[in-house]
């Protein structure tokens, strides 16, 4: 199959349509070569109809044979369906896989309701849809921090967010190359909303920092970030297996006070955590009492006891009740507990894992003349700034 698109595509092209993307860590500590700087992100998944259409001429390929099945000069919006295991789009239908939507020059594809840069590819899972956006990394950075960080916010802080933005996503490459896509379009991987998403000052925080990434030892490093540590960051290793230096938490972050959410106080129905955790499958009865079993080191919650009315005890992981609540709900494994007879009160602080960047902190210490690296050295500690280039 290789050979035929040879003939097929150009270089260029090729390597988008087949987006297998290997990231190899040099013994330079300061250099991350790659085989290609293109990029998938899932966009839809199992869906069983979206919206298409494409400004612009553009080729439609069978990813498996590299043949083309069409062309045009322009797609007016139409539906895609998965029509008894094949795709249709609007009246056509394709017995493909998977079907690559490949835009000629400046093209621009829409999905439902956002523009996006690269291609797609349509894969028919056998029962729905999935559609992935292949794109090249630095196009793709773009599409992500207006989403995970204001375009208002000072220049150091959304430069910093670039170089972790761009940091993650090379190790998701790395990490999930087996997989039909790098990363999600969500807060599972990192917010990616696309050319719609793109902004001035955004953008310019891309090209200042282009190619610039973080490693320890010499290895890229998964740079995750949140929106306040509520003071004290996390240890990786408490919600992955992860156990790295510029990951290990505990960095005391007095950037992150009297910044949005750093304080926040949720009242919770004790019947409605009741049928969070059951609908979540953890099983609970009529519940009397919530008490704090265990905390980790940062003063997190690693495990919580469940009292029911008969008495009966259950602990539950502290990622697995937040999880369970909503993540948006309860902001942070960072409180405290008070019952309050059927109801309770959790007082806490902070936003997200806690593990990385704060990007609150980072805002207030590019406020007070810290420069991105600074502020990067400081959440990822031992860490390196590099660039990345392409493998020749």
């Amino acid at each position: 199959m290789l050979s035929y698109l040879i003939g097929q595509l150009s270089f260029s092209r090729l390597t988008k349509a087949i987006c297998i993307i290997a990231v190899i860590i040099c013994c330079d500590a300061a250099v991350v070569t790659a085989k290609s700087k293109m990029i998938r992100v899932a966009i839809l998944r199992d869906v069983d109809h979206f919206t298409l259409g494409v400004e612009g001429r553009h080729t439609l390929i069978d990813y498996n044979s590299g043949e083309k099945v069409g062309f045009g000069i322009r797609l007016l919006p139409s539906l895609v369906t998965f029509d008894h295991g094949k795709i249709r789009i609007g009246d056509k239908v394709y017995d493909s896989q998977r079907l690559i939507i490949d835009p000629r020059l400046d093209a621009s594809l829409r999905v439902n309701d956002k523009h996006f840069r690269g291609m797609l590819i349509i894969i028919n899972t056998g029962t729905a849809l999935t559609v992935v956006n292949s794109i090249e990394i630095e196009q793709y950075i773009r599409g992500v921090l207006y989403h995970e960080i204001s375009d208002k916010w000072p220049m150091e802080a959304i430069s910093a967010q670039a170089v972790a933005t761009r940091t993650y996503a090379f190790y998701s490459i790395e990490k999930f190359a087996a997989r039909d896509y790098d990363v999600t379009n969500d807060v599972y991987s990192q917010v990616y909303g696309g050319k719609t998403a793109e902004r001035y000052r955004t953008n310019l925080a891309v090209k200042n920092t282009k190619g610039l990434v973080l490693t320890y030892k010499g290895k890229i490093f998964p740079a995750f970030f949140h929106a306040n540590s509520g003071g004290i960051t996390e240890d990786a290793s408490e919600l992955w297996d992860i156990d790295l230096p510029p990951l290990k938490g505990g960095i005391e972050s007095p950037y992150s006070v009297n910044s949005p959410h750093y304080r926040w106080k949720r009242n919770f129905r004790l019947k409605d955590i009741q049928d969070a955790l059951e609908k979540s499958g953890v099983k609970v009865g009529t519940i009397k009492e919530i008490k704090i079993k265990e905390r980790n080191k940062s003063g997190r919650i690693r495990k919580l006891e469940v009292t029911d009315r008969d008495g009966k005890s259950t602990i539950i992981e502290g990622k697995i009740f937040r999880d369970a609540l909503g993540p948006n709900v309860l902001k942070s494994n960072l409180y405290d507990v008070e019952m309050k007879g059927y109801y309770v009160d959790l007082i806490g602080h902070g936003w997200g894992h806690g593990v990385g960047m704060c990007q609150w902190g980072a805002y207030n210490m590019a406020r007070m003349r810290f420069t991105y690296p600074d502020i990067l050295k400081f959440y990822y500690p031992g860490s390196e700034l590099g660039h990345y280039k392409e493998d020749d």
